[in-house]
């Protein structure tokens, strides 16, 4: 027993030796991003460049690649990053099916990129001291974007030199570039409802709200409730605040004059017979109609009008909007 026991300790012993021996030895660790010469996009994944719906040329920022260097003596280097233009559409594709966006690319006619693309690629060259490197989109004339389409243009970083990719930012860029009017924006709005067909009360409209009037003509704007991300009309069927609704196959857009009048409100939804539900824009007593540039305000009166309901006309809808930013 006691030569059993001697040895159990002399076993003990090694390992205790074993184990100190290999704490010492210093553990192999990832550095992660710490310490390199990184180059990313900025942003990645999406981006979004607006412009206003006129004729005369404009610039926009697509995204950045930008250079993080850990010390003064690297940003004295030169770097260089090659992006591979998504010519076949690849990344739109996938962006598409993901986010349920219809995104296509922009004819080279409506917009070309600076640097340009050459033989499918934009090269990127740092000089000692560029932290950033922009790809801007010069765009002749918005006002002649086809508003019915979603134009996108799509990159990925192929090749980097004098540094390496960031593993922490994804590789693709999708940059959306839209027209916007004048009016576009993020509003805070408040308002009344009232129904013609049900009792005074039953039915009550939801104020205040975050409506979104987005671009989809030089003059016209369609009204988009950012509170429940639809662009139905949003109301009370109880009058109590305690139940959501909307109107099938009716939500309204907005057209404008050059003066700033609301001259029209027209449903987006081809709704057919018998119901054949319409917008109109209320014009009688108390009606205003128009956007106030000085202040970036608009009051606007509508309505719902059906075929086959009694009276016809549904309701009266007044809205007055204050403008909170760009979206």
């Amino acid at each position: 027993m006691k030569t059993l026991h001697n040895k159990i300790k002399i076993v003990i012993g090694v390992f205790v030796i074993t184990a100190l021996a290999v704490s010492c030895v210093p553990k192999t660790e990832t550095m992660g991003d710490v310490g390199q010469t990184l180059l990313k996009l900025t942003p990645s994944v999406y981006n979004m460049v607006a412009f206003d719906a006129k004729t005369t040329p404009q610039t926009g920022l697509l995204f950045e690649v930008r250079r993080d260097v850990p010390n003064g003596a690297v940003l004295n280097t030169t770097a260089t990053v090659v992006l591979k233009y998504d010519t076949d559409t690849a990344i739109l594709k996938k962006y598409n099916s993901k986010h349920a966006t219809t995104f296509i690319p922009l004819p080279p006619s409506l917009g070309t990129v600076s640097p340009a693309i050459t033989a499918g690629n934009v090269t990127l060259d740092f000089a000692a001291g560029d932290f950033a490197k922009s790809v801007n989109i010069n765009v002749p004339s918005a006002g002649s974007f086809d508003f019915s389409k979603h134009y996108a243009l799509a990159f990925r970083i192929l090749s980097v030199t004098g540094g390496t990719l960031s593993a922490a930012v994804n590789d693709t860029i999708v940059a959306e570039i839209l027209a916007k009017n004048k009016w576009d924006g993020i509003y805070d709005v408040s308002g009344s409802y009232v129904d013609y067909i049900y009792a005074p009360g039953a039915y009550a409209g939801y104020y205040p709200k975050t409506i979104q009037l987005r671009t989809t003509g030089a003059l016209t704007c369609s009204r988009y409730d950012a509170d429940y991300a639809t662009y139905g009309y949003i109301f009370d069927p109880t009058g109590a605040g305690t139940s959501a609704s909307y109107f099938g196959n009716w939500y309204p857009y907005f057209v404008f004059d050059v003066s700033d009048n609301v001259v029209d409100c027209i449903n987006s939804y081809a709704d057919p017979l018998p119901r054949q539900r319409t917008a109109l824009l209320y014009k009688g007593a108390g009606s205003i109609n128009k956007y106030f540039a000085a202040t970036k305000t608009m009051d606007v009166t509508f309505q719902l009008k059906a075929l086959n309901t009694s009276p016809q006309i549904r309701n009266l809808i007044t809205e007055h909007y204050v403008y909170k930013g760009p979206r």
